[in-house]
C-alpha cells in the first residue's frame, strides 16, 4: 500500500490518478520520471513544489517497494567506461 498522500495531487490534477493504474511497474517509474522532467522542450511549466514533491516522493517510494525498475547509474557508468576501452565480454 502506497504511504504518499495524493488526494491533493489528484484533486488538481485528475489525469494523474493514471499512476495508481501503473503502480509496481516500470512504466509507472518511467512516467513519475517524466512527469518531473521537461519533455516538451522548455514548454513545461512545472508543477507547484507542493505537487512537486509530492511526485517526487512517490518516485522515491516506488523506487523502495519496487528496486528492480530503478535504473542503476553505477552499472550503466561501468558499462559504457568497459565499451569506450572496448574490454566489454559479451
Amino acid at each position: 500500500m502506497r504511504k504518499t498522500n495524493v488526494s491533493k495531487l489528484y484533486e488538481t490534477y485528475p489525469h494523474l490518478t493514471q499512476i495508481d493504474e501503473l503502480w509496481g511497474t516500470r512504466d509507472c517509474r518511467e512516467y513519475l520520471k517524466r512527469l518531473m522532467n521537461d519533455t516538451r522542450d522548455g514548454h513545461r511549466r512545472g508543477f507547484p513544489g507542493d505537487h512537486a514533491r509530492t511526485i517526487l516522493r512517490l518516485l522515491v517510494e516506488h523506487d523502495r517497494e519496487f528496486p528492480q525498475f530503478e535504473e542503476s547509474i553505477t552499472s550503466d557508468w561501468r558499462d559504457t567506461v568497459r565499451e569506450s576501452r572496448g574490454d566489454m565480454q559479451g
